[in-house]
């Protein structure tokens, strides 16, 4: 589910870590995990799960003192999903669990979105993959917003999807809403997402690259 738009290969930083690869997509894992799981057990088991794969997934950048908004956002969202999950009644909890893959499809786009306010999500991961003195570049920081506002519009288009897959509650519904629009959007963004960046590379001599979920 992740696909590296990458820059020309140079030698890290001296006193950085070596870029970690895929980086988006563990990113991404808890959010996977959470909707799968609440899709076929509790509210509680798949909150914990999610909450647990997202501090997993968050401490390399945390102790590197770079912490991402999409890593940080997983945990603050699953840490109130397993509040909610010990606290609200069994029948609001079966609600959830049927609405969660909108509801964190919905957390998704506000956080794409939301990063457009102070650094783009994809800027913050393709940094590990691009050498510092790149990182003020217009091309670096224009495609990388670019890219951060299509897939906020690709999170915020599969919400309907879902809300309507929980609505209807069928397996025709679950495969249709749930998997089928949402993997055609994630494809057809990742088509997206590779026109753009060899078109600016195309433009520009300066190196841009983007890390952005989507295969």
């Amino acid at each position: 589910m992740t696909q590296a738009v990458s820059a020309p290969e140079s030698a890290s930083p001296p006193g950085e870590e070596k870029p970690r690869s895929g980086s988006i997509y563990l990113a991404l894992l808890p959010w996977v995990l959470f909707s799968l799981i609440a899709r076929f057990d509790t509210l509680t088991a798949a909150s914990v799960i999610a909450l647990v794969g997202a501090v997993v997934v968050a401490l390399p950048s945390i102790r590197r003192g770079r912490p991402k908004s999409l890593e940080i956002g997983a945990i603050v969202t699953f840490a109130a999903f397993t509040v909610a999950a010990f606290i609200v009644s069994d029948s609001v909890a079966d609600d959830i669990s049927r609405y969660a893959r909108g509801i964190a499809a919905l957390v998704l786009a506000l956080i794409a979105f939301g990063s457009l306010a102070r650094t783009p999500f994809t800027e913050e991961y393709a940094r590990e993959t691009v050498p510092r003195q790149f990182w003020n570049s217009p091309t670096f920081k224009a495609l990388n917003r670019r890219i951060t506002i299509l897939w906020g519009f690709v999170f915020l288009a599969m919400v309907p999807c879902h809300v309507v897959a929980g609505a209807i509650d069928t397996r025709r519904a679950n495969t249709i809403f749930n998997w089928v629009i949402p993997v055609a959007l994630v494809v057809w963004a990742s088509k997206r997402t590779a026109e753009i960046s060899d078109s600016a590379r195309g433009e520009h001599e300066a190196p841009a690259s983007a890390e952005i979920p989507g295969s």
